[in-house]
């Protein structure tokens, strides 16, 4: 089942595995398989503490990055805080959504305590995930960076590239994987409803 893909990042089989789990990117690492772990939700500080552990447990087994970086995301102004928007849900949803998990026995006491990080969108605009891309390529082991969501940004190949890191992208159309190929994107992955429905027509 070698392909040249495999040669290319030093597997075994051509078995990949998207997660936000460490453990299951090292043990499909391990396993002979690809793990690439989603990094969009991470601060460049808690990504290098995943990323530590995933070279401590990976017994030197490659495995890659994925962060999300829409093409549309970069043109679009902040300005809206976590606070901002935590005060623009409506009471009644508040209200409807405690009523739901009431009738279902789930705790809802902490609920609306939690909001994102202000500093979240900004991993999915070219200059914040270019921080994080730089935590994930000091580490040797990783072998590709992807993109989940449109092009990936210039500077995403630029970093890949000075590292000899293969580039991906997740395609879900004929239109996402032409443009990926003018981009120059290495490897096209094609995704569908279990990649969460939001990359076009493949099911």
């Amino acid at each position: 089942m070698k392909s040249r893909l495999c040669e290319r990042l030093g597997i075994e089989f051509p078995l990949f595995a998207f997660s936000h789990c460490r453990d299951v990117i090292a043990e499909v690492s391990k396993a002979g398989g690809f793990g690439v772990l989603g990094a969009t939700g991470h601060t460049p500080e808690s990504l290098e503490i995943e990323l530590k552990w995933l070279d401590e447990h990976t017994q030197g087994a490659p495995y890659g990055v994925d962060v999300i970086v829409p093409t549309s995301m970069d043109a679009k102004e902040g300005g809206l805080t976590a606070a901002d928007i935590e005060a623009r849900v409506p009471p009644e949803h508040r209200a409807y959504v405690n009523g739901i998990l009431a009738q279902h026995g789930i705790d809802t006491s902490d609920l609306w305590q939690n909001t994102p990080r202000d500093d979240f969108g900004d991993n999915m605009r070219a200059a914040g995930a270019a921080n994080i891309l730089a935590v994930a390529l000091a580490h040797p082991q990783v072998k590709m960076v992807v993109n989940a969501l449109g092009v990936p940004p210039p500077v995403m190949f630029e970093m890949a590239r000075a590292r000899n890191v293969l580039v991906g992208a997740l395609t879900g159309s004929r239109e996402h994987a032409v443009k990926h190929a003018e981009a120059g994107v290495d490897v096209l992955i094609a995704a569908g409803g279990e990649a969460g429905g939001h990359c076009g027509e493949i099911a």
